[in-house]
């Protein structure tokens, strides 16, 4: 299944974008799609943040359809527990593989439905796995018009392995690339930069665990095509392209 459209928002990242919103290292990114679908990937390391930052956007965090963990890094999963104590029912967490014991036991008791996806697969309509990756994963949509869209928590595979992994997977092109790449270098990120430029790659929005030298060096290399990212950022994409959303938190 294709979406219409798609709206992408930042509630965490170690970096701001809107001013008077929380920052933390760590990473949370909420996803809507045009039917109201609502997937919630990484939840950020600490819950007071993650709420603060959801309730000045005017997101509600107790509506989600779904959570998507990229992997068990306290800093993408450790305000997980709260979330689900937030949420108060049961709801399908998406994980490519299963956390150790006491955090297993903690995501029984607050009613997680633990989904193991060890291969690429769709996991609600219009979004997918790219299935474990030694341990990781990335979340994948498929928006009409334009082709795939990846986010990843820290890419600790390789951003540019974990692309790959979405193109033979899913068959189409890659637009848009965003999250943590897990690079820090210049050179690095040039090399990732050359290497998305050949595939087309519209729309790239490093964060997280990318490092400044790093994002100058995807600039470089895909001038026009590098967005800067922060908590508070909102992407909004659709047949018609990319449009970004700018403003104020509400009450700040």
């Amino acid at each position: 299944m294709e979406l219409g459209e798609l709206t992408i928002t930042v509630l965490l990242d170690n970096e701001p974008f809107l001013p008077g919103l929380k920052q933390d290292w760590g990473l949370s990114i909420h996803l809507e799609a045009n039917d109201s679908r609502k997937i919630l990937m990484d939840t950020g390391g600490t819950p007071g943040k993650l709420f603060y930052n959801a309730r000045a956007l005017g997101i509600n965090l107790s509506d989600l359809d779904a959570i998507f963990i990229s992997h068990w890094h306290g800093d993408h999963c450790g305000s997980l527990p709260e979330l689900l104590e937030h949420i108060g029912r049961e709801i399908e967490v998406f994980v490519s593989r299963r956390p150790g014991p006491l955090m297993s036991r903690t995501l029984r008791r607050l009613r997680a439905k633990l989904v193991e996806v060890p291969g690429p697969r769709e996991v609600l309509p219009g979004f997918y796995s790219t299935g474990d990756m030694g341990g990781e994963h990335a979340l994948v949509a498929d928006v009409s018009g334009l082709g795939l869209v990846l986010l990843t928590g820290c890419s600790h595979p390789g951003p540019a392995n974990m692309v790959r992994r979405a193109l033979e997977a899913f068959g189409k092109s890659v637009y848009g690339l965003m999250g943590g790449f897990h690079i820090s270098s210049y050179a690095e990120g040039r090399e990732l930069g050359f290497f998305l430029a050949d595939i087309d790659v519209k729309v790239v929005c490093p964060c997280h665990c990318t490092g400044s030298l790093a994002k100058r060096g995807l600039m470089e290399a895909l001038p026009g095509r590098v967005l800067q990212c922060g908590t508070g950022r909102t992407l909004r994409l659709a047949r018609e392209g990319l449009s970004e959303a700018f403003g104020k938190a509400r009450g700040l």
